[in-house]
C-alpha cells in the first residue's frame, strides 16, 4: 500500500515542466504500478493532488481499471500559492465543497473523493491557511474522511495539529506528511504522541535524509512504540522519477526501503503493519474493498 504518491499532477507554475504527470506519462504510470503489482503485489495507491495541482480524477479511474488498483483520490486545495477564489471563499464555502466530493463526487464524474488534502507553504501562517484547515476539519468530522497535510517545512506540524482539534479534528485521522525532513527527532515524536499518522513519505528525494538515514528514524520510530501511525511512501511527482526515463518509480518504497529495514532486523509483522494495516486504518478503507479497478472509498 503507497498513502502518499501521484498518479497525475501538475507543478510545472512553479517547479518546472518535470513536475507534471498527465496524460502524455499515463501510459508509463500504468506500465510502472502493473511492475509494481506483479512483483510486489501492490493493491492499493493514494493520489494526492488536489485542485489546483493537476489532480484529474477520470484519469485516475483509468489508471484503477487498467491496474486493478484501489486508487484514492483526494479533495482539498492547493497552497502554494492559494488561489484568489480560496482566499476570497468562506470557510463554510470550502467546507461543503469537499463534503461535496467526499460524498456525492467531483463534478457530474460521480467519482468520489477518500481523503482531504491540505498544506502549508513557505510563507506566514496567516488567517488563509486557518481558515483553509478549519474547513478540512469541519468537513473531515462531518465525513469521517481523513486529513492529510502537507508540511513545507516540519516545525509546521504543530500549527497544523492545533488548528485541526482546535476545529474538532480527530487527530487519530490526521497524517502530518513530510516528517522525515525534521531537524530534531523531537518533532517526530510529539506528532506521534497526539495521536496523529507521521508521514516518511518522500523516499528518493534528492533534497532531504538519504533513505538510509530515513530506515534509522523508522527504527527509532518504532522503538517509541509508534510503528503503528507511520506511513512509509515515495511522492513520485515528477516524469524524471518514473521506470520510463530511468527513475526507480513506484517502487521506490518496496526494493529501496524495504530491504534496508530488513537488515535493520524490523520484523515482518512491523513491516507489514507499516505498509498494509497503517494505510487501511488512515483511509478508513475495509479490507474486503480493496478490489480490482475500484477508485472509490
Amino acid at each position: 500500500m503507497l498513502g502518499h504518491e501521484h498518479l497525475q499532477i501538475d507543478l510545472s507554475h512553479n517547479k518546472g515542466e518535470d513536475n507534471v504527470l498527465g496524460v502524455d506519462e499515463e501510459r508509463s504510470i500504468i506500465d510502472d504500478l502493473r511492475y509494481v503489482v506483479a512483483r510486489h503485489g501492490l493493491r492499493f495507491v493514494a493520489d494526492l493532488s488536489v485542485p489546483g495541482g493537476g489532480r484529474d480524477a477520470e484519469a485516475l479511474a483509468r489508471i484503477a481499471q487498467q491496474t486493478g488498483l484501489h486508487v484514492v483520490c483526494a479533495t482539498g486545495f492547493y497552497w502554494d500559492p492559494v488561489s484568489d477564489w480560496v482566499r476570497e471563499s468562506s470557510l463554510a464555502n470550502l467546507r461543503d465543497i469537499m463534503i461535496r466530493e467526499v460524498q456525492t463526487g467531483i463534478g457530474e464524474s460521480g467519482l468520489r473523493c477518500g481523503t482531504i488534502k491540505v498544506g502549508t507553504n513557505h510563507t506566514e501562517l496567516d488567517a488563509v491557511f486557518e481558515k483553509i484547515f478549519r474547513a478540512a476539519a469541519a468537513a473531515s468530522r462531518l465525513t469521517g474522511t481523513s486529513i492529510i497535510t502537507h508540511t513545507t517545512k516540519p516545525e509546521q506540524a504543530t500549527w497544523q495539529l492545533d488548528v485541526l482539534e482546535d476545529a474538532g479534528a480527530d487527530l487519530s485521522h490526521v497524517l502530518i506528511s513530510h516528517l522525515h525532513k525534521a531537524n530534531n527527532f523531537s518533532e517526530i515524536l510529539a506528532v506521534g504522541k497526539r495521536g496523529a499518522f507521521i508521514g516518511f513519505d518522500q523516499l528518493g528525494f534528492k533534497k532531504g535524509p538519504t533513505i538510509d538515514q530515513v530506515a534509522d528514524m523508522v527504527v527509532q520510530v518504532i522503538a517509541h512504540g509508534l510503528g503503528k501511525q507511520l506511513i512509509l511512501s515515495a511522492d513520485i511527482a515528477r516524469k524524471s522519477r518514473l521506470r520510463a526515463n530511468g527513475g526507480v518509480g513506484y517502487e521506490t518504497t518496496f526494493s529501496e526501503c524495504l530491504p534496508l529495514l530488513r537488515q535493520r532486523h524490523v520484523p515482518e509483522t512491523q513491516i507489514h503493519q507499516i505498509m498494509y494495516d497503517n494505510p487501511l486504518n488512515v483511509f478508513s478503507i475495509r479490507q474486503d474493498l480493496i478490489v480490482a479497478g475500484d477508485q472509490n472509498e
